[in-house]
């Protein structure tokens, strides 16, 4: 918008002595200004008073809602999260009509005195913070105390309330933000807030709610998720007259995924466990065989928080990157410790979003977890299916299920010795050589090549017989597997070859991703990259991988700079370090495609094995780069079943 009384550039009039105000640019000051001493009028601003004006409180609750109370979901959500802090051991929910016509909340925790229930519907309350200090270390699930006054301000509130070891409960009664009742009234230990009519006095608001059976979703979907992270905490879930959802407390995480997910989701994910300085990293995965269309089956945790945070999504995709087909994505229960100084839980009103002091340290703490738990190939195999639905007593739990699988066990890849250079007509040739022993290792785990090789089938799959069954080998799949970890392990091996640039080409980023870059600056050169800081905001780019000198030398740098900014460093060395280059990445797996044996090639004996060997030799994926099973077994059980001997 122009400032009034001045013209744009290049309307200047040339004789400044008779320019007489009657400019189109005028004519829109004009109005403009009429139209704001109208509107100071109709507010009440005018001569001598400000325009700057205090909200009502009403409205400042009602916008406080609109932060905190996005949906009936997030009532449940401050509700629950409040009885957590009171040190609830038994927490009861019931839902009507998806929560827009009642939502009840009932625990055993501590209680509250009638001064502390009063004051509890007052904006900015709270029992949690005592000075600004304690922002830096937050312990507790809520702390702003905006939630209870919120949720008061657009429903009608009853709140019942007796602090532990007292003789006689309190309610308060609030309707649209306004106390209308109090009371002494007879109550359990503990407290109930029941929640009526929400949005009733915001019809703009109420509008927006979805169907009842929506809202529910979204409150079972988070109530499952705060279950998860809390197992030693019963929680009964009742939706209108239909069967409770329970799920007892319980000593294991292993047993409450069961009872949330279903044993069949327990008994496929595979336990692991990872300590690294401050924080601790317990986590359930599922194999790599076992993949969703989305990415709704991640559940992550932070100091018992269930979390939306892209960091440890990103981290646990990564580890999974070439483990997977493309467009399918792992079931995850993820809990990570870490010391409350660690971690920022207030950017956001609703608390799920986080924001870590070290957040590269994370993401390698939980991607190195995941791919550690994929290492022991315990996945690989049929496992005799568990029933489905929830347990539904305490005599059988998600350990027992997992007792029963009759999975094969193979040893983790051995470290890869230094491979020759690369090129097209070695690449196929860089299989070790069949003839050396391959038995078990000191755990009585197999290995591809110390199995019984039944032959070749279809001229595509080599049959293995083992202790456990029979196992269907791809040979295009596991010949391209050994190829593609063989040709990036050689690419860093050997050093990258670079091609300089004719013309240095500048790159802009944002100032942070530079200085991601700069920090990670070995790793850039490793890569086959010459580049440096140019400004805050711009690389100047010289030299890039030869490999990949056909390709655009900006995109690369930015895709380059985007994978080290959300994901940090690999270890120096690590093959892994190639992921950080998608670009070389695909490269890569195309050259080991294109030199992989075919599928439907008949392969000699001897060729045969070394596939195997080759498997062996390498740190164990399931898939091909772009994907596709390498193995697939049927135990021992399966094929008795199929025969009608078991």
């Amino acid at each position: 918008m122009l400032f009034a009384g001045l013209l744009p550039l290049g309307q200047i009039p040339q004789n400044p002595g008779s320019y007489d105000g009657n400019s189109p640019q005028d004519e829109i000051a004009r109005k403009l200004g009429e139209n704001m001493r109208v509107q100071n009028t109709a507010t009440g601003h005018g001569e001598g008073r400000g325009r700057i004006h205090l909200l009502p409180d009403t409205t400042v609750d009602q916008i406080a809602a609109g932060e905190v109370v996005e949906r009936p979901a997030s009532v449940v959500k401050e509700l629950v999260e409040n009885s957590l802090d009171a040190e609830a051991e038994r927490i009861r929910v019931e839902v009507r009509e998806g929560g827009a016509a009642l939502i009840s909340v009932t625990d055993d925790g501590h209680g509250m005195t009638p001064d502390d229930a009063r004051m509890a519907l007052q904006r900015h309350a709270t029992s949690k913070l005592r000075t600004s200090a304690d922002l830096s270390c937050i312990t507790s699930f809520g702390f702003r105390g905006e939630a209870l006054p919120a949720i008061a301000s657009v429903s009608r509130m009853r709140l019942l309330t007796r602090l532990r070891g007292t003789e006689q409960g309190h309610e308060v009664r609030a309707e649209a933000g306004k106390i209308g009742l109090e009371r002494t009234a007879g109550a359990p230990e503990g407290t109930r807030i029941e929640v009526a009519d929400l949005f009733g006095n915001v019809p703009a608001r109420r509008k927006f709610l979805k169907k009842p059976i929506t809202e529910w979703g979204h409150i079972a979907d988070w109530l499952g998720r705060l279950a998860l992270a809390l197992p030693a905490v019963h929680f009964e879930v009742q939706r209108e007259q239909k069967k409770p959802l329970i799920w007892p407390a319980t000593t294991s995480a292993l047993d409450r995924i069961a009872a949330v997910l279903s044993e069949e989701e327990a008994a496929a994910l595979l336990a692991v466990e990872l300590e690294e300085g401050a924080a601790h990293l317990q986590a359930f995965v599922s194999a790599p065989d076992r993949t969703r269309a989305s990415a709704g089956g991640l559940y992550l945790f932070v100091n018992g928080r269930p979390v939306r945070d892209r960091l440890l999504r990103h981290a646990v995709l990564d580890a999974y990157r070439d483990l997977l087909p493309r467009g399918r994505y792992p079931s995850a229960v993820l809990f990570l410790a870490v010391p409350p100084t660690d971690v920022d839980v207030n950017v956001h009103p609703a608390k799920w979003e986080i924001r870590f002091a070290d957040p590269r340290a994370i993401h390698q703490l939980v991607k190195h977890a995941v791919r550690d738990a994929m290492a022991g190939r315990a996945w690989l195999g049929s496992a005799r299916s568990a029933p489905r639905g929830h347990r539904e007593g305490p005599e059988r739990g998600a350990a027992d299920i997992v007792a029963e699988r009759g999975d094969w066990a193979f040893a983790p890849g051995r470290p890869m010795a230094a491979p020759p250079a690369i090129s097209r007509d070695t690449a196929s040739q860089l299989l070790p050589q069949p003839g050396r022993p391959h038995g078990g290792d000191a755990n009585g785990r197999l290995e591809f090549a110390s199995l019984r090789l039944l032959g070749q089938m279809l001229a595509s799959y080599l049959v293995l017989e083992g202790p456990q069954g029979m196992l269907l080998v791809d040979q295009h799949a596991a010949h391209e597997r050994v190829l593609y970890e063989r040709l990036r392990s050689s690419w860093l091996e050997r050093g990258v070859e670079r091609q300089g640039l004719l013309m240095p080409t500048t790159v802009e980023l944002e100032p942070l991703t530079v200085g991601a870059l700069v920090e990670a600056a070995a790793t850039v050169e490793r890569l086959g990259f010459e580049l440096a800081p140019f400004a805050e905001n711009t690389v100047v780019v010289r030299a890039v991988p030869a490999l990949l000198s056909d390709s655009d030398p900006v995109g690369l740098v930015q895709s380059l700079a985007q994978e080290i900014e959300s994901s940090g460093v690999e270890p120096e060395g690590s093959p892994d370090q190639t992921r950080l280059l998608r670009a070389a990445d695909r490269a890569l797996a195309t050259l080991a495609c294109h030199s992989a044996r075919r599928f439907g090639e008949h392969l000699e004996p001897g060729e045969q094995r070394a596939i195997l060997a080759g498997l062996d030799d390498i740190p164990w994926a399931p898939t091909c780069p772009h994907g596709r099973p390498v193995a697939v077994a049927m135990s021992n059980q399966e094929i008795e079943r199929r025969f009608a001997r078991r």
